[in-house]
């Protein structure tokens, strides 16, 4: 029903049980990650660079902790620091930094080809045809045509 443009407050009418905000989880766990970009969505190297973002809040918090706080206070920052970075290996599965390196500048370059679509339909259009030709960028395509379909 999602691939067919049903809204989800319909889906969850349909299916009974199912919230609205449930039909919408699902939409955006099953989507690639090169469309959720295309709509504006959290991607899995967002949040790993947030993530990334608040280990190091926690580092430096906890290292301000050891100089001025008290024993309690320095360990609930460790505990800090270890939390965050146990989401980053056991959820999201980043063990190697450059790893997150790389997401980082993958998001940044389809953020460009995010403006690039939107300011330029005539290459958006291309970029399609080009993406079409590889059915593991499926999800991708039929975003960028939804996409295309709007500006018109």
């Amino acid at each position: 029903m999602l691939d067919d443009g049903v809204t989800y407050a319909e889906i969850a009418r349909t299916v009974g049980g199912t919230s609205t905000a449930s039909v919408g989880r699902y939409a955006i766990s099953r989507k690639g990650e090169l469309a959720k970009l295309i709509d504006g969505e959290p991607t899995t190297a967002n949040v790993i660079a947030r993530l990334l973002e608040a280990a190091d809040h926690a580092r430096d918090a906890r290292r301000h902790a050891k100089l001025t706080g008290s024993p309690v206070h320095q360990a609930r920052m460790i505990k800090s620091e270890s939390d965050v970075l146990s989401k980053l290996i056991d959820e999201l599965g980043v063990t190697d930094m450059s790893i997150a390196e790389y997401l980082a500048d993958i998001e940044i370059f389809t953020q460009a080809v995010h403006v690039m679509i939107r300011d330029d339909a005539h290459a958006a259009r291309a970029l399609l045809t080009a993406v079409e030709q590889f059915p593991e960028l499926d999800q991708f395509a039929r975003t960028l045509a939804t996409h295309l379909e709007v500006l018109r």
